[in-house]
């Protein structure tokens, strides 16, 4: 192999004498030179200049290759312009994209110091004497938090130049969110005081026996319409045609149906939950039975003028297993349905 590679190398060698040869006949017409003769226009002088082979191609060359740049240059100019007009519409994009983020960053900040303002008074009014629960980091200290974990993020933020900072944005809404992870207990508190409120007020007689009525006699002493005596009255008297559907004021179960010519005739007792009950008297159908759980708002039976009556209506009654009977109109009043 060696062998070879020498013999190649003799044979392109400028000590061969075939190549030098070669050699030396290139050298001989690139050396020869030229005679170039300039006659100015109207003038009877003239002069030459002499130039070689070699001095053309060179210039020649120099020629093309300026020109090679130049037009290397113009191409790639035209692709730079177009790239910065791109780059150009791409940040006008998440310019306009920036604005907006930051104006609703703005509203954000306001919907919620607005929001927060109002569990506070909330949790006021429900629950003040939990200080335990209060025990939320002053707004400078939540800042200093929020600005110390962003810095060091930054210092940790390999894609972000030394010395430089998020936008102040990133800032506001790092505090932001901070103050809204501080007053998560407080939510959670408001929250979990109307859920048990609202499950409270769900199971509670508080929906209307009847769509609609003429209250004939109220909760409390009154004169009776059968014996013209005076006598406490511990329902109300709801009059309205034979019939008429009446509904469950709470969810609870039937424990007394009973079907009497006397007192309160065809009558419903209801329990239901925190020690509620009620009573459906006077009624001409009765649709459910003893240990049947009913909804609220639930047909259960239909107006009638059984029972010690001078007309068809609903005698209504509320009770607690604690107080004893109360005035159905201050539950019914409630506005809850």
């Amino acid at each position: 192999m060696k062998k070879k590679i020498k013999e190649i190398t003799s044979v392109f060698s400028q000590d061969n004498p075939k190549i030098k040869k070669q050699i030396d006949k290139v050298k001989e017409k690139g050396h020869q030179r030229m005679t170039i003769l300039v006659i100015p226009h109207g003038y009877d002088s003239s002069f030459h200049f002499q130039i070689s082979h070699f001095t053309i191609l060179f210039f020649l060359a120099l020629t093309v290759g300026l020109l090679s740049l130049a037009i290397f240059g113009i191409v790639g100019s035209s692709t730079t312009q177009r790239q910065i007009n791109q780059l150009s519409k791409i940040y006008g994009t998440y310019f306009d994209t920036y604005i907006t983020h930051a104006n609703q960053l703005e509203e954000m900040k306001e919907e919620y110091s607005k929001l927060n303002d109002s569990m506070l008074e909330l949790f006021t009014l429900i629950d003040g004497q939990d200080e335990e629960l209060l025990k939320i980091p002053a707004e400078d200290l939540i800042e200093t938090s929020a600005i110390e974990s962003l810095q060091k993020e930054e210092k940790e933020d390999k894609q972000l130049d030394v010395g430089r900072k998020y936008l102040n944005e990133i800032y506001e809404l790092r505090q932001l969110k901070h103050r809204m992870d501080n007053y998560q207990r407080l939510v959670e508190a408001n929250y979990q005081f109307l859920y048990q409120r609202s499950d409270i007020l769900s199971r509670s007689p508080l929906f209307n026996p009847m769509y609609s009525y003429n209250l004939t006699s109220p909760f409390g002493m009154r004169k009776s319409p059968t014996t013209g005596y005076w006598e406490y009255h511990d329902g109300l008297d709801m009059a309205n045609a034979t019939g008429t559907p009446i509904y469950a004021s709470a969810p609870g179960r039937v424990v007394r149906v009973t079907y009497s010519n006397v007192g309160y005739g065809h009558h419903v007792i209801i329990q239901h939950d925190f020690g509620f009950s009620t009573l459906y008297g006077h009624c001409s159908r009765i649709y459910v039975r003893n240990g049947q759980e009913v909804k609220a708002g639930e047909q259960i039976a239909e107006v009638g003028a059984t029972g010690n009556v001078t007309g068809p209506h609903l005698h209504y009654e509320i009770f607690i297993s604690e107080e004893g009977k109360t005035d159905p109109e201050q539950y019914m009043q409630a506005g809850v349905y």
